[in-house]
């Protein structure tokens, strides 16, 4: 596997447009293995330009839309748990608050972009993934370790890019599926052409009486109703200049336990993007500049338990975005990207905030080398927080071709997480109040892997180290003894991934563990809702025309610390899920699919109750 010399210059606009629009990533996958002569592979996440996956040092992951097919989740969280180095917690099911750990760091130490737009909230920071429809997903793309340098705040633990839904001109698809919990799902697709473009339609529905979510005196299903759209599309006026648009809107209900109080939650998200791509040459060097507008609004309404909707309490972030992207082949071995982006973040709603408003400008350079066995890149970027310190962060990786199929990496790298509204700001009530003196959480990383390709075996293997300092904790409190955040807590994280994806034996086989100790260094304790132990076991093979799939989880022990110093065990649990799809035509398919099926009890948080055994029957059609 020879270290090619990049290719970013030697694909048409077009099929750059087509691959990313404005962002898609690199992929070295632990799910989906690619190979070195698989050159037409271009992505762009891990450096914010198109480059082909052969060139990228950083260690990444893809699920393709061929795994969402094979894997048939039900949520984003089905498709990210098998992923090495990623642990999950839920409070509930569908629709109920998640996190996502990466590499053992904070839930809000993960930037989530959706098609290159951040839609994290404003005001908590973290994102929860659950409210985006598996079915209008093309693919997922994680880039582990930092990548503040590129992206700015939030990238400590790594990047999730979730791209919508493509569909060519003339294609189109409408499935349904129903199961266990009175699940029912409804989609469809179409893809239009106009001239040299498309666009690209999307709609579902999908709800579920849900289960009891919370392990206290209500007893009731907390079920769920979620409605979403994405079009996606791309216009190219010329041989240089390209244009592209992008919609996605999720409108969800949801409920939830609640001793008092509310206890339903509608929600309502949006994200939209215009972008221009233009190709130029100038003083013999070749360029490709991208341009994008963007907001991300996150709405949510409060009711239920005798409060009507319209008395219900609101709470609503905006983000305004803006990029600009050159990349340029400075020679055969070189290239240099350099950007800025700016984000413009509002809040409305009924608490009455101290600052409302918060610009963030970020701009930064990024240098990549490619000759014969050796690869190396560079990137620096200056971050300017309105209320905030500014910050300063690099991403270096050298890499060398030992054999033709053995790669050696080392990467290092430093992140940042920017204090929130809420940490800054939040408004003196049920006895919090936010702290304007509050710096970014910072993190400095190193990173060995070594990638292995062989005929039928590919095999990843990466250790790691993370410190991050100035973490901000809720716990501390003022002379009014009000709980007030402050910078406090500095964590070491250490870990180790191994990744191998074997065919042969009857199909397909991926096997993923990761260890991960992530600590807090004045107790020396595992950091909450984090196991260390995490193994996972795909298998896909087909008899006659039926593609089957089973999948094996196993999680570690993990505790979860509660107010007032009580600390819970939850024990390890293993899963077991099962698929089956099978083409009665060409067009038509019908999938089944069984999850938790030894209908295992398990929590991954204290006093909140998981999903057990259910079904689900579809059937589809495309073309």
């Amino acid at each position: 596997m020879n270290i090619k010399h990049n290719t970013l210059f030697k694909k048409s606009l077009l099929s750059l447009t087509i691959v990313g629009a404005i962002s898609t990533m690199s992929t070295a996958s632990a799910n989906t293995e690619v190979t070195a002569d698989e050159l037409e592979t271009i992505t762009v996440t891990a450096s914010r330009s198109p480059m082909d996956v052969a060139d990228s040092l950083a260690s990444q992951v893809v699920i393709t839309r061929a795994d969402i097919a094979r894997i048939q989740p039900k949520s984003v969280l089905d498709m990210l748990a098998t992923v090495a180095g990623i642990d999950i917690s839920t409070s509930g099911g569908r629709g109920q608050a998640s996190s996502v750990y990466m590499r053992g760091a904070n839930s809000d130490h993960t930037l989530v972009l959706l098609n290159g737009v951040r839609i994290s909230s404003a005001t908590l920071g973290s994102t929860n993934v659950q409210n985006i429809a598996p079915e209008l997903v093309e693919r997922i793309e994680i880039v582990k370790g930092p990548r503040a340098a590129l992206w700015g705040s939030d990238a400590i633990g790594g990047v999730i890019q979730i791209f919508t839904r493509k569909l060519d001109g003339g294609e189109h698809f409408i499935s349904t599926t129903v199961g266990s919990e009175n699940y029912k799902m409804l989609n469809a697709g179409v893809g239009i052409e106009h001239g040299d473009g498309f666009t690209s339609l999307s709609v579902e529905h999908e709800s579920a009486d849900g289960f009891d979510a919370k392990d206290d005196a209500e007893f009731d299903k907390d079920g769920y109703s979620f409605n979403s759209l994405a079009i996606n599309g791309q216009q190219q006026l010329n041989k240089e200049l390209s244009v592209n648009w992008l919609a996605q809107l999720d409108q969800g209900d949801t409920e939830y336990d609640s001793s008092y109080g509310a206890n339903e939650s509608e929600v309502n998200n949006h994200v939209w993007q215009l972008g221009a791509i233009y190709d130029t040459q100038f003083a013999s060097i070749n360029n490709i500049t991208q341009f994008s507008v963007s907001q991300n609004r996150t709405s949510n309404i409060n009711h239920g338990n005798g409060i009507t909707k319209s008395d219900g309490t609101q709470y609503d972030s905006r983000r305004n975005q803006y990029s600009v992207i050159n990349s340029s082949e400075l020679s055969a071995l070189w290239q240099l990207n350099v950007g800025a982006d700016m984000y413009q973040e509002t809040l409305k709603g009924d608490a009455q905030y101290d600052e409302t408003t918060r610009d963030t400008t970020g701009i930064f350079a990024h240098v990549m080398f490619n000759q014969d066995e050796l690869s190396s890149e560079l990137a620096v970027r200056n971050d300017d927080v309105e209320g905030v310190a500014s910050e300063n962060t690099y991403n270096a990786s050298v890499g060398y071709q030992v054999t033709g199929s053995t790669q050696l990496t080392f990467s290092t790298g430093t992140g940042f997480k920017a204090p929130t509204f809420n940490d800054l700001y939040y408004p003196l009530q049920w006895g919090y109040v936010g702290n304007t003196e509050l710096v970014s959480e910072t993190s400095s990383s190193f990173e060995f892997s070594v990638k292995n390709k062989f005929d039928n075996l590919s095999v990843n293997f990466s250790v790691y180290k993370t410190d991050i300092e100035d973490l901000i904790d809720w716990s501390g409190s003022t002379a009014e003894f009000y709980v007030t955040p402050i910078n406090v807590d500095n964590v070491e994280i250490t870990g180790a991934e191994l990744g191998a994806n074997y065919q042969g034996f009857g199909g397909t086989h991926q096997f993923n563990v990761s260890y991960i100790e992530a600590e807090d260094v004045s107790t020396g304790n595992q950091l909450g809702r984090r196991a260390k132990e995490h193994v996972s076991y795909q298998f896909d093979t087909s008899i006659e025309k039926a593609e089957l799939y089973a999948e094996v989880q196993y999680k570690g022990k993990r505790y979860d610390y509660l107010y007032g110093g009580t600390v819970v065990e939850l024990d390890g649990y293993a899963l077991v899920n099962l698929g089956v799809s099978y083409p009665v035509t060409k067009n038509f398919k019908i999938q089944a699919k069984v999850n938790n099926a030894f209908d295992e009890e398990y929590q991954n948080s204290d006093g909140y109750f998981t999903q057990g055994q259910v079904a689900y029957f579809g059937i589809s059609y495309q073309n």
